[in-house]
């Protein structure tokens, strides 16, 4: 039984790029490039920061050097620093750069999806990270938090409602100040 996966590469020049990974069995490979192009590929990891790959006939040894979603990979003398990331972890980046930016009073769906559950209510004050509704999106449960401290002072859905990206979760005005 195969199983498909895109990530998402980001390179040096933060250039995002998609690869998508099908697993077929006895380790190979089926990837598709982010110009279409499919290949297979054979791999095997002999020790944890090590990957010998056989790609289109052609040997290929890479030592790995991870740290989170970042990797160094090194093949023959050439190093390349990427990150990766799954399409949870894209989206959920997506998230925080939606909800970080330019002070707005307004957390906002960073996809479409099903509102499952909301975790605050209208005059709750609540920190930045608190966990504010929780979103199902792809049969993933997504949790959005507070993108700061406040007070909520509008929350314009609830479980059971379906999200589009950029509907507005809730609206969290400045601190009450004591």
């Amino acid at each position: 039984m195969s199983r498909s996966r895109e990530y998402t590469v980001f390179n040096g020049d933060d250039e995002q790029r998609s690869w998508e990974v099908e697993t077929l069995e006895n380790g190979r490979y089926r990837v598709t490039k982010p110009d279409g192009e499919t290949i297979e590929v054979d791999a095997i990891a002999p020790d944890d920061d090590r990957l010998h790959l056989l790609v289109e006939g052609k040997s290929v040894d890479a030592a790995l050097f991870r740290r989170d979603s970042t990797y160094q990979v090194q093949i023959d003398e050439q190093r390349h620093d990427i990150e990766v990331l799954n399409e949870r972890e894209l989206r959920m980046r997506a998230a925080e750069a939606v909800t970080a930016g330019g002070g707005s009073p307004q957390l906002v769906s960073p996809m479409a999806g099903l509102v499952v559950k909301v975790d605050a209510e209208v005059g709750q004050t609540v920190e930045a990270g608190d966990r504010i509704v929780v979103v199902e999106a792809m049969k993933m449960e997504n949790d959005l938090e507070a993108h700061r401290s406040g007070v909520i002072e509008e929350i314009p859905v609830q479980a059971g409602d379906s999200v589009e990206i950029d509907d507005v979760l809730a609206v969290i005005g400045e601190p009450d100040d004591e």
